[in-house]
């Protein structure tokens, strides 16, 4: 019968980080998973992220929502989906693009009720652009003649 006898050494070795630097140095600090070998530091980057909640936000950020036909129906969703994006529920980049499209939504709508609206058909589209900077169209002073200058 063999005995297989662990020495002080080993079982330090055995509680150490198996993370190795790319200089070949191994990581001192203690494990704590020992399916993973690795100390919380190590083995956070190896362990898959917790994924989010995946929910249907439709019946979030439609309700209230008047069709998305209104000012204050497109308000009502940017506001839900300010709250999602202020709980970390949806990703940054997710709202950008809702939000995105709700501007083009909005700007379209009076274009919308125009074609829809048959009294307005002989009056001309006009799209209010809000408070965007305009050009400066008045002409420039006349340069002044410069005097002193024989020919």
């Amino acid at each position: 019968m063999t005995h297989r006898t662990t020495t002080a050494a080993s079982t330090v070795s055995a509680n150490r980080c198996l993370y190795r630097a790319p200089a070949g140095r191994r990581c001192r600090a203690e494990v704590h998973d020992l399916k993973l070998g690795l100390c919380p530091k190590h083995g956070a980057s190896r362990v898959p992220a917790a994924p989010k909640p995946s929910a249907d936000f439709l019946q979030v950020l439609t309700t209230d929502c008047n069709d998305f036909t209104t000012a204050m129906g497109i308000h009502n969703s940017l506001y839900e989906l300010y709250k999602l994006l202020a709980a970390d529920l949806i990703t940054a980049r997710r709202a950008a693009v809702l939000a995105y499209i709700a501007n083009l939504v909005l700007r379209t709508i009076p274009i919308v009720h125009s074609e829809i609206d048959s009294d307005s058909s002989n009056e001309p589209v006009r799209i209010d652009f809000g408070d965007l900077p305009r050009p400066i169209r008045t002409a420039p002073a006349p340069i002044p003649a410069e005097s002193g200058h024989s020919s």
